[in-house]
């Protein structure tokens, strides 16, 4: 299993038409089918010391082996997705687990 989770913080100056295009963009990544689990969300209402609620989206995929985790990454859909909407982040992390 390969745990996939992604932090997007958006920049401060996009539109709100280019912020529904990026969360439309990262829900359909789903629609590529290879994560045995898939979620796009924004940060809970939960305050802790130890929470960061500072990103604007966190993408998370867990996937059943490399194989489905690479042919994801190299997906045409995932791939415009990298170039396209992509474009509104500011910064992104990525935590890969195994």
């Amino acid at each position: 299993m390969l745990a996939h989770h992604v932090l997007f913080w958006l920049k401060d100056d996009i539109t709100e038409a280019e912020y529904k295009e990026f969360e439309t963009a990262a829900r359909n990544l789903e629609n590529i089918n290879l994560a045995k689990f898939f979620h796009v969300g924004t940060p809970a209402d939960i305050v802790r010391d130890v929470v960061d609620g500072s990103y604007s989206f966190s993408l998370f995929g867990a996937f059943e082996t490399m194989e489905e985790f690479q042919a994801y990454q190299k997906h045409p859909q995932h791939v415009e997705f990298l170039n396209g909407p992509n474009k509104y982040a500011k910064k992104v992390v990525i935590y890969d687990a195994d």
